[in-house]
């Protein structure tokens, strides 16, 4: 009897299908400001990520608190919400909590973008 109803209850998963997995949004509340290729850490080469390319449009740099909470590895996409898709490429000063810096090529428009606070950050998957 036993097997009938084991049997029964696997024919009737498979007809209506497995539960299908569902995706997992990672967000963070962050404040973003915007970088330019003459301001860098005296640390670092000029012009070169953490990750150790070039910088480009199109890149971001993270704050490691960040980083840990969206579990990023270097290449991820992030959706900065209203600003776009950005490269995760670059990592920020061990003491910066909760921001991000997204690359500019020109130094008005970096200054122009000022500081933006509490811009929600989402894991591209």
């Amino acid at each position: 009897m036993n097997k009938i109803a084991i049997f029964c209850l696997l024919a009737l998963a498979i007809l209506l299908g497995w539960p299908q997995p569902t995706k997992c949004v990672t967000m963070s509340v962050v404040t973003v400001t915007a970088y330019h290729p003459g301001v860098y850490s005296k640390g670092s080469p000029k012009g070169i990520t953490a990750s150790g390319r070039r910088v480009a449009e199109g890149m971001i740099a993270v704050s490691k608190d960040v980083e840990r909470n969206l579990d990023l590895d270097f290449g991820d996409r992030l959706l900065v919400h209203g600003m776009g898709v950005f490269e995760f490429q670059d990592r920020m000063h061990p003491r910066m909590r909760h921001k991000v810096d997204i690359f500019m090529k020109s130094y008005k428009k970096a200054r122009r973008f000022g500081v933006r606070r509490y811009v929600v950050l989402v894991k591209m998957t």
